[in-house]
Parts: structure tokens; sequence; C-alpha cells
């Protein structure tokens, strides 16, 4: 889900020097997981980036510009683009996709972007409405073609089996001691075969296929 926020975003004015952009993007997305909206500075970002100021300015006049261009680089990825024919290796795939991005570089920036895009929500809206949006559609319709292949009945509900996936995902992480984060990802490929087994079990309970 995350990307590398590497390439420049295009601005008028802004010279062409990829390497600052990309310092800039970085140090942004760090200091904002770290320090939140409230505490977030261009000066601050100059100094974690190692850049000069005047540099920094003529790239993204104010804060605003520079994290809506940081969080779009990393948070708004590409789609899923999962469709493996079967309902249990889709499951499987979303959700190493969700852990993958909740426990990478960016993870923590994406949790706190979730919280504060109800805090300022005239800044945030409009990127985590994108992500938003693509990520329900994306996975409803495994939860659809699943009906569809015959393997859920006609009655399923997608907000009832993608709740039950992607919170259980995001609590496992938000409720781990960070003491414990190098173990939870050691062992997250366990704990998604342990999630998804509980998930496919309750589906199936709970809307099994029609009888042929």
């Amino acid at each position: 889900m995350s990307t590398d926020p590497g390439m420049p975003i295009p601005g008028p004015g802004r010279p062409r020097d990829a390497e600052v952009d990309r310092k800039a993007l970085r140090a942004a997305l760090a200091l904002y997981a770290e320090l939140g909206w409230a505490k977030f500075t261009l000066d601050a970002v100059a100094r974690r980036a190692g850049i000069g100021k005047a540099a920094l300015y003529r790239r993204w006049p104010s804060r605003e510009r520079l994290i809506a261009d940081a969080i779009e680089s990393a948070l708004v990825g590409p789609s899923f683009d999962i469709d493996t024919g079967t309902l249990r290796q889709d499951l499987r795939e979303l959700t190493g996709a969700m852990l993958s991005h909740y426990l990478g570089p960016y993870g923590l920036a994406g949790l706190r972007l979730i919280v504060e895009a109800k805090a300022y929500p005239e800044l945030f809206s409009p990127v985590t409405g994108v992500i938003r949006r693509s990520r329900v559609l994306e996975a409803r319709a495994i939860i659809r073609r699943a009906i569809a292949r015959g393997e859920l009945g006609a009655d399923a509900s997608p907000t009832l089996i993608l709740d039950t996936l992607l919170g259980a995902v995001l609590q496992h992480v938000m409720a781990t001691p960070e003491e414990l984060r190098e173990e939870m990802r050691t062992q997250a490929s366990a704990y998604a075969d342990r999630l998804i087994e509980f998930v496919m079990t309750a589906a199936t309970v709970l809307y099994p296929p029609a009888k042929a």
C-alpha cells in the first residue's frame, strides 16, 4: 500500500533536483508520524532532511502543500489488484498487504492520518477520501467475486466480513507494545494465517453457499 516517496511531484518554479525532493518528502513523513500536524513545521523538515530552508520553501511555500505531497507520494499507493481465484487466498493477500503497510516505514504516518483526518478534515479529508474509496471498493470486490463463484451465500455481508478482518489487523498493530513490534513483524505471516482461518470459518458458517 505504501510506496517510497521518491519521485518529485511537479510544481511551478520548483528546481528539478530529485534527491532534494526525496529527502524532504521522507523527512516530512517521519516528522509527521512522530509529532503530528500540530507540531509539523517546514523548518523542522529542513533540519531533518539536511537541506537548506530556501530550497525547501521554493518547492513548498506552505506546510500544507508539503504534507499533502508527502502523504500522496507514500500513502496513496497503487491498487491492490487482488484476484487469485479463491476467497481464502484473496483475503490472505489483502491481510498481507495491510500488515506490510502498517508495519512498514510509513505505517505510523498512515495510522496518524486516520486519526487526524477527523481533527483536520479540511486538510486531510481529500486524500483520505481517495484512499478510503479505492481500498473499500477493491476489498468489497473480493467478497462479491466470492459470492459469484459460489464460495459464499448471496446474503454475505462484505461490510461485516471486512470489518472483522481489517479491524482485527488494525487492532493487532495498535495494541502491540512498541517493544514487541519486531516480534510482531516476524510473526506477521503466522498471525495472518490464523486470522484468515477464523474469518473464513465464521463467514462460511454465517453465509453458506446454496447447495447445487
